[in-house]
C-alpha cells in the first residue's frame, strides 16, 4: 500500500490520507513529480512504462512518481530517481524546473512538480526498476519536441508539454 495525501486546487493538503490505487479510482487530486534527466549532448533520458503500468503502458516518459504522504516535492524525487533508475544525487543536484502543472481529468488528476538534473551515464549503466518500467533511452531534445507536435502515440506528452522541453534546451 503507498499512501499519499490529498491536495486542494491550490495545491494545499486537504488532511486525507489515503491509498494511491484509491486516490486514483475515486480522481482524487494528489502531488506527482517529475525529473529531467539531461545529458552534456542535450538529450533528456526517457523511460519506457512498463506493460502492467494501469496509466499509459509502453510509452515514453519522464522519471516521475508520487509524493509519499509526509514526504517533501525534493525527497520524492530524489527516491523516484533511485528507484527507478537507480542513480544517487543531492538536493543541490536536483534543480526545480518550469512551474507546476495541473492535469484535471476523469481519472488520475494530479499536480506536477518538475525538476531537473544532469547525468552522462550511458543507457546500460542505469539500474531500471522492472516493476515500473522496460528500458531508458537517451533522446534528443528536439526528437521530442517532434515527437509532441507530430501526436506520436509512443509518448505520454501531450501539446501543453511542449513549452516544457522547449524551455529545456536552454538548460
Amino acid at each position: 500500500m503507498e499512501l499519499i495525501e490529498i491536495v486542494d486546487r491550490d495545491g494545499n493538503f486537504t488532511g486525507q490520507i489515503i491509498d494511491k490505487e484509491e486516490a486514483h479510482d475515486k480522481n482524487l487530486l494528489h502531488n506527482e513529480v517529475a525529473v529531467f534527466i539531461i545529458n552534456d549532448k542535450k538529450q533528456v533520458l526517457l523511460q519506457k512504462r512498463s506493460a502492467n503500468k494501469r496509466f499509459n503502458p509502453n510509452k515514453w516518459a519522464l522519471c516521475a512518481g508520487h509524493v509519499d504522504a509526509g514526504e517533501s516535492l525534493e525527497s520524492a524525487a530524489l527516491r523516484v530517481l533511485k528507484e527507478e533508475v537507480g542513480i544517487n544525487i543531492t538536493t543541490s543536484d536536483l534543480k526545480p524546473f518550469a512551474e507546476r502543472e495541473f492535469t484535471i481529468r476523469d481519472s488520475n488528476s494530479h499536480i506536477t512538480y518538475f525538476y531537473y538534473t544532469k547525468s552522462n551515464l550511458n543507457e546500460k549503466d542505469f539500474i531500471i526498476q522492472k516493476e515500473e518500467l522496460s528500458e531508458v533511452k537517451w533522446f534528443n531534445i528536439d526528437e521530442v519536441i517532434d515527437m509532441i507536435k507530430s501526436k506520436d502515440d509512443s509518448t505520454v506528452f501531450r501539446e501543453e508539454r511542449l513549452s516544457l522541453f522547449e524551455e529545456l534546451k536552454n538548460v
